[in-house]
């Protein structure tokens, strides 16, 4: 079942550096949603699940017919994904699903273990078909305001709380954006890699968050609008 949850964003800053009190994984497991709602199944069509090296899962958003944009740590380590678009419960192969399998990932040319540039894009062997279950998303422009202040909803497979296995339902819910976690809400584990949106435009993809999904710490993301020359370069979007 798909949740989300709103969220309040504000600016980390406009450095790659990392806060102590943050912590982070590089092995693909990345940071998790946690205080999301069941939404409504295929009612954020541009989410995708990539599934890399059929061991992890990480979210991803559709931004064009062939590519699907993620985080750099989850693609890093990944020799080949499948990719599942208009999908709800993840156990199931539901009619509004349409798979891919692909070897094509490119991760950002300057990312580091730290996070710096923590973004990449998957290509898909052929188009997806748009249907009312599987769209593209608006991606925020390079002259984007910081957005601090705003409502965002996140969205994801990943934990709902810290000992609990992967959500097989989605949840909702220059450089970084970080949104808060007061009132125990963000991302867990396998939420790596999803967009989040503010009025029905991606400003944020999942990086980082604290060792905890319940802490009430802040959830970090890679401010989509920083990169915009990088993903027109490369994804011609």
């Amino acid at each position: 079942m798909m949740n989300r949850v709103p969220l309040l964003l504000f600016v980390l800053g406009y450095s790659f550096g990392l806060p102590s009190s943050l912590s982070l994984s590089g092995d693909g497991t990345g940071t998790r949603i946690i205080g999301g709602d069941e939404v409504v199944p295929t009612s954020v069509p541009y989410q995708a699940a990539v599934l890399l090296n059929g061991t992890f899962v990480c979210g991803g958003s559709l931004i064009s017919t062939k590519v699907v944009l993620t985080a750099g740590h989850c693609a890093v380590a990944a020799v080949f994904a499948v990719v599942v678009l208009g999908a709800h419960d993840l156990r199931t192969i539901e009619s509004t699903q349409q798979r891919f399998n692909t070897s094509d990932i490119l991760v950002h040319e300057n990312y580091t273990e730290f996070l710096e540039n923590d973004v990449a894009l998957v290509l898909l062997p052929e188009a997806a078909q748009l249907t009312t279950s599987v769209q593209i998303v608006e991606l925020a422009p390079t002259s984007a305001p910081s957005y601090t202040g705003s409502s965002a909803y996140l969205t994801g497979w990943g934990m709902t709380h810290d000992a609990s296995d992967t959500s097989p339902y989605l949840l909702v819910r220059p450089s970084n954006v970080c949104t808060s976690g007061v009132g125990v809400v963000g991302a867990c584990h396998s939420d790596s890699g999803g967009p989040l949106v503010v009025d029905g435009v991606q400003v944020g993809i999942v990086s980082f968050g604290s060792g905890s999904c319940v802490d009430e710490s802040p959830t970090g993301f890679v401010r989509v609008s920083y990169y915009r020359d990088w993903i027109l370069e490369h994804a011609g979007v």
